[in-house]
Order: structure tokens, then C-alpha cells, then sequence
């Protein structure tokens, strides 16, 4: 009897507790989707954000009438706040039924709010228990406010999916992952920076322009498009991706990467100066190459080539890193896992004297349908 009572009690619990908490219909809420803040100066932001309205459309798109039967019709709030305001209290007044954040799948800043800073906004997000760890976070070159309201994009769909699906492809490919667990991972982590990916807006669509690296919670660097292959192929393992070589004025030579991984060797880790090994190897398609430029029997020269500029690029990258003061490939994480003893306090003064050493091997896979 005493065991049955025993069992029982947790269960008279569970549910009286269940009974307290406040639940959501999915239809009685307005889910966000996407939150974009832009500064404004004196610690005040234009806060914006968006939420899908699912209304019925009495000209469904299969009988040649546009909309879907169930048509996603974007609604969006905007208004101004001070840094670090949660946008859903801000704007809770204004809507016609409770706004959530449940479903939120972005967070954009302006670049003006990036360069401020961004740790009121971070300590937000990581102190919400609704905020999920898979949102995209993203630097917009321009405003927030007119990227997420503008009504003349190409697609249908809400504006948070489009921005959300083209970062996530883009993933897949030549940028890494920037999530808002990686960000958190490398903002409170040792010896590493974050960085985000920047989008703008270019007339009816928007673009992947390059990425944002932060010092600490500032952005204090742009990395143009034209490098961000390289950066990942730094940073960490992946099968897809374009990389273009320029391998004379105005004649070029698109591969598509098959697989790329990196592996990392320290020397002297605790001296004033470590020696940092990076071994890259790169497995690639052609994808379109110069008339004449490249066959089969030409590959090893071209291979060459391809060796000494991607590691040239590789040095250039990371001397530009240590001059700005910033670790966005986590070099100090491998040197600490080679060294034995890690003086950590002295790193980021000796960082900036490590001497990085970096090995590319491509195999050209194929040439090409013409080979």
C-alpha cells in the first residue's frame, strides 16, 4: 500500500503543477518569426519584428488565382526602445492577440548595433528559455526594419523563412555555421571570437555579402565573400562549396569542392612565439574553367598553382586576424590542446607573434564533361 501511495504522489503533483502553467493556442498567438534591431544612438534601437497571419483566401492559386487557399500574409510591428528591451514586451500592447516567441528563427542587427556591441542583446537571448538554440543570427548591411517589412521580395513566403532557408543553404556550402549556439559557443568560450554571417538587401532579393568577426561582442572586421571559402576551409570539414580562381588577369577556374578537411599541429605552444602547422586537403570538380585552360594531362600543374595560392591566402588571412586582435578560427583552442600546461593568462600577447604554417593539397578529381 505504501509503495502504491508512493508512486502515486508524484503524479497528484505533475498534474496539479500542469494545471498552473499558462498554455498557447497556436491560433489564439501571434508566433515571431524574426527580430531585427537597429541603432539609433544614446542606447535607443528601432526594434522590428514579424509574425505569419494565416487567412483564408477565397481564390486559391490552383485555379489560377495567385494565393494558396491558406495564404502565409506577413504582419510586422516596429518602434523604438532602449538596447537590450525585449522587442515581445515592447510591442505586446499592440497586438491583436499575445505575441510569443516560440517560433522565433532569426535575429538580425544593423551594423551600427554590431559595432556598439552586442552583449545586452546576447545576455537576452541567453537568459530566455523560449529563445530556441538553432536561430540564425546575421549583420545587415543597411536596415533591419526595411529588409524584414519590404513588400517587393520575389517570394510569397514570410520574409524570416526566405533570409532563415537562404543563410541555411548557404551553410550547406561555402559559410559556416552561425547559429545562435555557435555564436554563444565562441562569445563565451576561451581564446576564440564569434562572427555572423552579413546579408543585405539588393532590390527585389536578398544576399550573403561576406561575414562579420567580432572582438569579444563588437564587430571590428568584414571578411568579403571572395574569402569566406577560405576561412571555412580553416575552420572546419565540409563537402560542398565553389571556390574561384583568378589564375591570370580575367581567366578563371570554378571547382567544386568534394571534401575539405584541415587538421592542426602545435610547436613551442608556451613560447613567445608557437608555431602553428595547418595541413588542408581538398578534394575538387571543375565546374567551368578558362577555353584550353586545364585538361587532364594539365591537372598537376594546375594543382600546384592552386597549393600555393590557397596557402598564401590561408597566411594572409590569419595575419590580418592577429593584427585586428581576433581569433575567429579558435587557433588559440589548438594551441591549448597540443600544450601541455597552457599558459592561457599570456596568450592573446603571444597570439599575436605565433607563426602560422599552412600546407594545401588538391587533388583535382575531374577535369570536366570534356576530358
Amino acid at each position: 500500500m505504501k509503495q502504491k501511495a508512493v508512486l502515486i504522489a508524484p503524479l497528484i503533483a505533475i498534474l496539479f503543477l500542469s494545471g498552473c502553467l499558462p498554455t498557447s493556442i497556436i491560433d489564439d498567438v501571434l508566433l515571431v518569426e524574426a527580430e531585427g534591431v537597429d541603432y539609433l544612438g544614446n542606447e535607443k534601437v528601432m526594434g522590428t519584428i514579424t509574425m505569419p497571419n494565416y487567412v483564408e483566401n477565397p481564390n486559391p492559386g490552383s485555379a489560377g488565382a495567385g494565393l494558396p487557399t491558406t495564404a502565409s500574409m506577413l504582419r510586422h510591428l516596429s518602434g523604438v526602445t532602449y538596447d537590450g528591451k525585449s522587442l515581445v514586451d515592447r510591442f505586446q500592447q499592440s497586438g491583436q492577440m499575445p505575441i510569443r516567441v516560440g517560433k522565433i528563427r532569426l535575429m538580425l542587427f544593423n551594423t551600427a548595433m554590431a559595432k556598439k556591441g552586442l552583449y545586452k542583446q546576447i545576455d537576452l537571448r541567453n537568459r530566455d528559455p523560449d529563445s530556441p538554440r538553432d536561430m540564425n543570427f546575421a549583420v545587415v548591411e543597411g536596415s533591419c526594419r526595411k529588409l524584414l517589412t519590404s513588400a517587393d521580395y520575389q517570394t510569397q513566403i514570410p520574409v524570416a523563412r526566405y533570409i532563415q532557408d537562404m543563410i541555411e543553404q548557404n551553410t550547406e556550402q561555402n559559410y559556416p555555421e552561425s547559429t545562435m549556439e555557435s555564436f554563444m559557443y565562441a562569445y563565451y568560450g576561451d581564446y576564440m571570437d564569434p562572427f555572423l554571417p552579413i546579408i543585405r538587401k539588393q532590390g527585389d532579393h536578398i544576399a550573403m555579402h561576406g561575414l562579420a568577426l567580432f572582438k569579444n561582442d563588437k564587430y571590428v572586421m568584414r571578411l568579403s565573400e571572395n574569402r569566406v571559402f577560405t576561412f571555412k576551409m580553416l575552420f572546419q570539414k565540409f563537402n560542398q562549396g565553389v571556390y574561384d580562381y583568378e589564375f591570370a588577369p580575367n581567366k578563371h577556374i570554378a571547382f567544386k569542392n568534394v571534401h575539405t578537411d584541415v587538421n592542426y599541429k602545435v610547436k613551442n605552444g608556451n613560447s613567445a612565439a608557437p608555431d602553428i602547422y595547418a595541413s588542408v586537403n581538398v578534394s575538387a570538380q571543375v565546374r567551368q574553367a578558362y577555353p584550353k585552360s586545364l585538361s587532364k594531362a594539365s591537372s598537376p600543374v594546375m594543382e600546384k598553382k592552386l597549393n600555393r595560392h590557397m596557402a598564401k591566402q590561408s597566411a594572409q588571412l590569419v595575419r590580418r586576424f592577429q593584427r585586428k586582435g581576433i581569433d575567429p578560427l579558435q587557433l588559440g583552442q589548438h594551441v591549448r590542446s597540443y600544450t601541455r600546461n597552457f599558459d592561457g593568462k599570456s596568450w592573446p600577447e603571444r597570439y599575436a607573434n605565433a607563426r602560422f604554417h599552412c600546407k594545401v593539397d588538391v587533388t583535382i578529381k575531374q577535369t570536366g564533361i570534356s576530358e
